[in-house]
């Protein structure tokens, strides 16, 4: 298994990363006029700055990011392996909540462009982020059996 820690190996490479994805959380709600994220999306947020690290005072200004009222396509990674690992945590950022919006796609496929990435490539990982999804519910199921 690989350790996030040497994937996202600087300062900048953490907080574009988390920049990234509070952008992709933000896409369905400013197609549809809200401020803010919801709760899925927010507890999504916080765990990845506590395993990532991220001192409290950059969290909060990464955090007000969350009500700005536009999404800036300003990220950058030093390798293409930290753009896919971003394009991957940010398809399942945008599913959490159980859709996954066209503004939502429609900003990743923008993102992976900015990056670099090509379109088969975020396919496939929309595809294995689906897949995950399923085997998660499947394994939800086991919890509803009566003994």
């Amino acid at each position: 298994m690989v350790d996030i820690h040497q994937i996202l190996d600087s300062d900048d490479s953490k907080v574009n990363f988390i920049k990234g994805l509070i952008y992709l959380s933000k896409a369905e709600e400013l197609e549809k006029g809200i401020k803010g994220i919801n709760m899925e999306e927010l507890g999504y947020l916080n765990n990845a700055m506590v395993a990532l690290n991220i001192d409290e005072l950059k969290r909060k200004q990464l955090e007000s990011l969350i009500y700005l009222n536009s999404i800036e396509l300003d990220i950058s990674f030093k390798s293409k392996r930290q753009a896919v690992f971003f394009l991957r945590e940010g398809i399942q950022i945008c599913c959490i909540d159980g859709q996954y919006s066209q503004a939502e796609k429609d900003l990743v496929y923008r993102m992976a462009s900015v990056l670099g990435i090509n379109k088969s490539m975020v396919a496939n990982l929309e595809e294995w982020v689906s897949e995950g999804i399923e085997w998660s519910n499947r394994g939800e199921k086991f919890l509803e059996l009566e003994g």
